[in-house]
């Protein structure tokens, strides 16, 4: 599904196009084509030994579900910046990136935005444990319980890579 049935640049009706077997929309009159391309996005595993910090929404889409602290990374920011920033966001917390586990697409909301999501590891340097922004609650959780359902399809293979990480030490 492409994100514009207008031109952004002239509001010109996009036309359907193929190019190498994918299709995209394309305005016959500027040349723009929506490769519906994803929204990067940064996924942190705030770790305390055993156990990773879950964020409960208090916002749609998922509200109410489990969710892995994180969100969009701006224009202007790394990836590790955005991993700072959205942590003290949304929990109150300092923390410090002390890895990169890999990335993984999903879609975010009604209209199947499409994303890639970068999975960091963070610690926490301080701060007071407080449930900032769009988080309903924060509850740290032991890797052998985590939630059964979770607020996006991409949580779970990160947590299993959390799992994974965490049974080499």
């Amino acid at each position: 599904m492409n994100s514009y049935k207008h031109c952004p640049y002239d509001a010109s009706i996009l036309r359907l196009i193929t190019d190498l077997g994918e299709q995209h929309s394309q305005c016959l009159q500027c040349g723009f084509i929506d490769y519906n391309n994803p929204k990067p996005c940064v996924a942190i595993l705030i770790l305390e030994g055993n156990k990773v910090l879950l964020a409960q929404r208090a916002i749609e889409p998922a509200k109410g579900m489990w969710d892995i602290p994180g969100g969009f990374i701006e224009a202007s920011e790394s990836a590790e910046d955005a991993v700072i920033r959205e942590a003290l966001e949304e929990t109150n917390l300092h923390i410090q990136v002390t890895g990169f586990l890999g990335s993984l697409p999903d879609v975010y909301g009604d209209r199947k935005l499409p994303t890639l999501n970068l999975c960091f590891t963070a610690e926490v340097k301080y701060g007071k444990l407080k449930p900032q922004s769009d988080v309903m609650s924060l509850e740290w959780v032991s890797l052998d319980n985590l939630p059964q359902q979770m607020a996006f399809a991409h949580q779970y293979k990160i947590l299993d890579w959390c799992r994974t990480l965490s049974e080499k030490f």
